[in-house]
């Protein structure tokens, strides 16, 4: 508990760390290492990219464990740095307002708009319309609250009680941060990015599910319309994940969500406007801390 609650105040109060002290950074670092080296053969295997998937989940949670067993022999120190290990997985200040200065400068300039959204989408930027990268920020954000907070958060939880949240937390990470390095359809990456695709759509199954009941709670007037939202329209998305938060976000706010060429989410809702974005990242705080309420409880019943 004193772990968790020291991870969340830090992410809230102080956001993210310098880049050459994030553990994530480190993380991605050994990744890019590893891909290099793996890319630099003819043609790299699924077996290869799993051996890759494995050595860098491995490599990180031995890494974290035996950090905070090593400071544990410091009074108070084995605490800090379980909670500075933990805040590195979730990044609910740097979502929230990255996606708040973005809306407000697709307002103010759409073109610089268009080179910050990078930071968020995946997707091509120099053709989207003002409504279509006001779209692309809730999408991200509403996405990117179960890969950047439920998700992490909700292993910590699960594997608290024997005693191995923290390293649960951390291989999450790690197989969330590769199939954002790793998780392409390219040449070379189809196939060495496989196993980091399918380990991270397998571990964003369930939070991905329970991510619509905190944003129904985060809404309460407009619960049933995103949850039918979810229900309906989660499907119409390439992957088996992100349609749920997606869809559930269209419900509560009533807009129309959409990467042109791929999907559209609640054909019915209106057309996003920047003043959405407020309300979005407004929805979106509401469910991060119905998420931290809500840990707090099962860690306190589970103690």
């Amino acid at each position: 508990m004193a772990i968790f609650l020291l991870a969340a105040s830090i992410d809230i109060l102080l956001g993210e760390p310098p880049a050459r002290v994030h553990p994530v950074v480190w993380i991605g670092n050994l990744i890019s290492s590893l891909r290099t080296r793996a890319l630099a053969r003819e043609r790299p295997t699924r077996l290869q990219g799993l051996i890759l998937a494995l050595t860098v989940i491995i490599a990180t949670t031995l890494a974290g464990h035996l950090l905070v067993r090593i400071a544990g022999h410091f009074p108070i120190l084995g605490i800090l740095v379980a909670a500075y290990l933990l805040k590195s997985t979730f990044a609910m200040r740097c979502l929230l307002q990255v996606s708040l200065d973005i809306g407000k400068t697709i307002d103010r300039d759409i073109s610089e708009a268009k080179k910050m959204l990078p930071a968020l989408v995946g997707r091509e930027t120099k053709d989207l319309t003002r409504s279509q990268a006001t779209s692309a920020v809730i999408e991200s954000l509403s996405e990117n609250y179960v890969d950047s907070i439920l998700s992490p958060i909700f292993y910590y939880v699960l594997f608290s009680p024997i005693g191995l949240g923290l390293e649960a937390a951390l291989a999450f990470k790690a197989m969330s941060t590769m199939d954002s390095m790793l998780g392409y359809k390219t040449k070379g990456l189809k196939e060495l990015g496989f196993a980091a695709a399918k380990l991270d759509d397998l571990a964003n199954f369930i939070p991905a599910r329970l991510s619509i009941f905190f944003m129904a709670l985060g809404r309460p007037a407009k619960a049933g319309k995103s949850l039918r939202a979810a229900i309906n329209y989660h499907g119409r998305t390439p992957s088996p994940n992100s349609g749920w938060p997606m869809a559930a976000c269209a419900g509560a706010l009533g807009i129309r969500l959409e990467k042109p060429g791929y999907y559209v989410l609640l054909d019915g809702g209106q057309e996003p406007d920047t003043s959405d974005v407020p309300r979005a990242v407004g929805l979106m705080a509401a469910t991060t801390a119905l998420t931290l309420a809500a840990s707090v409880i099962v860690l306190l019943l589970t103690a």
